[in-house]
């Protein structure tokens, strides 16, 4: 799974994380689809849609009935990489099967276009860790610079309720109106570990910390394979540096509202401080006289910033999956 396309389904997962937790997906109360209106939604995202009246806002953002569990929710990320295109039934099937039992993608489509933007629309039967048996309905949408990601959710069996009968509608009326501020970072999260952790990843790491650090491991890659030391020495010199600083700055402004997310970012900011020195000892070696011990040394550097980097995500899976 690509890069960009695996941070976009990894959002995609925790909005229905974020609304199993909410919502019981399941209950005993019955929604009539008749006696609920269809009413036009903005969200924070920048996303316009129809949602049945019956799905109230939640703190976290989201809509939903707390008695039917029926859902809506959102999220958004830049493009660093590999386009909306490249997403395949097999990373749907993937990434949900990673968290959720029997889960079966009954419908696949991409290349479709919704209000004019490109889109990928997928839906799927899954069994929560809770047990219950729903139906989600995955839509990402790109206008070329971002992914804007939307799931609907509702319990397999209610196929009376508002949601599941004017799905259609509400996926047609899917429109970007806005484009998110992604050189700004927001600290404006909940106060529960989850809250921050979401609030973290979908519009912080997302759209600031891992596009920016992606751009600067594409810039490294495309200079080492050159395999021209005077163009590496210059990209480790000149533009790296200033990207690496300007991003670490960005890391050591942002505050988390909680000790285990704090405690995440802070892998993260170690990683980029590691490459900080690396770049400055691979420069040495590329530009002046230095011994093979010299040369590892500096390279081992790297590998610890890499390192640092695995137990990022290696730690914010764990935290993803609690």
């Amino acid at each position: 799974m690509k890069k960009i396309i695996k941070l976009t389904m990894i959002i995609a997962l925790l909005l229905l994380v974020m609304i199993v937790g909410l919502a019981s997906c399941g209950g005993d109360t019955t929604t009539t689809a008749e006696a609920e209106s269809l009413v036009d939604v903005t969200t924070e995202q920048g996303i316009s849609l129809k949602l049945p009246s019956d799905l109230a806002k939640q703190d976290n953002g989201a809509y939903a009935n707390m008695e039917t569990g029926d859902s809506a929710a959102f999220g958004v990320t830049e493009i660093a990489g590999a386009p909306l295109s490249s997403a395949t039934e097999k990373d749907v099937l993937a990434l949900y099967q990673s968290k959720y039992d029997e889960v079966v993608v009954t419908s696949f489509e991409n290349g479709k276009k919704i209000n004019g933007k490109e889109a990928v629309v997928s839906q799927l039967n899954l069994t929560t860790p809770k047990g219950n048996a729903v139906t989600m309905t995955l839509v990402m949408v790109t206008d070329g610079k971002k992914n804007y990601i939307v799931t609907f959710t509702y319990g397999k069996d209610k196929t009376d309720g508002a949601l599941y009968k004017n799905l259609q509608a509400c996926i047609d009326s899917i429109t970007i109106v806005s484009t998110p501020d992604s050189t700004s970072v927001s600290t404006s999260v909940g106060t529960s570990v989850k809250d921050d952790f979401l609030e973290y990843l979908n519009n912080s790491f997302g759209t600031v910390f891992e596009p920016e650090n992606s751009d600067i491991l594409k810039i490294y890659a495309e200079a080492a394979l050159t395999a021209d030391s005077k163009i590496l020495a210059k990209a480790l010199s000149e533009t790296l540096p200033a990207k690496n600083n300007a991003l670490l700055e960005k890391l050591k402004a942002y505050k988390p509202q909680t000790t285990e997310v704090q405690e995440l970012h802070n892998l993260f900011i170690q990683a980029v401080e590691l490459r900080k020195d690396a770049y400055a000892q691979l420069v040495k070696v590329l530009t002046q006289p230095a011994t093979e011990a010299e040369v590892d040394a500096a390279f081992a550097v790297l590998d610890k910033s890499d390192a640092k980097f695995d137990e990022f995500l290696t730690k914010a899976e764990s935290m993803k999956k609690d």
